[in-house]
């Protein structure tokens, strides 16, 4: 009579282990891809906001009103665009893209505002009535560009010199000493804050007037017509 052999308990805790291990690497394979699709699919949609934005701002503020109103200051020139330009915030008179539905002149503003994860990264606007400023931007609508956003740097190129400034007009630079429209050449926004990180952002100013017929093609320090 033949004896039917099994497995011994020494074999089966052997089996047992290397099927425990099977199975701690294949779920660390698993565990891995997870992550490495989770990054991937972040540095998709930064790269997404990163492009939304840079189309936003290339129309909204490329297309930078150069319609002139006094200017009330005693020490500048009598008129000037409404272009509020600071080292963290910058207001100006601008064209939506109609794209985003609405189209037409509006009052802009970027800056940082508290959100409910921390800083955004907002855009104001608000339809252009006509007036020379605007300054109700809480009652404004608003698109968030960015968040969370730690900082933002602006600076402003001064086209007679190439020279970047912190604000504008730059500090020093006379009324006559302005360009013809009293705008920068471009506006670098540095944003910190994103991951992965954005790179420097550089929109160039194409000031209107065709669509703007009251709009000035003069100098500020009298010189010629242009």
């Amino acid at each position: 009579m033949t004896r039917a052999r099994g497995f011994t308990l020494v074999e089966v805790l052997i089996a047992i282990t290397l099927l425990a291990l099977l199975m701690l690497v294949l779920t660390s394979a698993l565990r891995s891809m997870g992550q490495v699709e989770s990054r991937v699919e972040q540095r998709i949609e930064a790269a997404d906001d990163y492009r939304l934005t840079t189309a936003l701002l290339d129309d909204a503020l490329g297309r930078v009103s150069a319609r002139r109103f006094a200017s009330g200051r005693p020490d500048g020139p009598p008129q000037i665009p409404f272009f509020q330009a600071g080292p963290d915030a910058l207001a100006w008179i601008g064209v939506m893209p109609a794209r985003f539905g609405l189209g037409g002149r509006h009052y802009l503003r970027l800056a940082l505002e508290r959100g409910e994860g921390g800083s955004q990264l907002v855009l104001r606007y608000a339809p252009w009535d006509g007036a020379p400023g605007f300054d109700a931007w809480g009652q404004a609508q608003g698109q968030v560009l960015a968040a969370p956003v730690t900082a933002i740097s602006l600076s402003y190129m001064d086209p007679a010199s190439g020279q970047w400034s912190p604000v504008w007009p730059p500090p020093g630079v006379a009324a006559g000493d302005l360009p013809i429209t009293g705008l920068p050449t471009a506006v670098a926004i540095q944003i910190e804050g994103p991951s992965p990180a954005w790179p420097p952002l550089i929109v160039a100013l194409r000031p209107t007037y065709d669509s703007d017929p009251s709009a000035v093609r003069g100098t500020f320090g009298g010189g010629a017509r242009q």
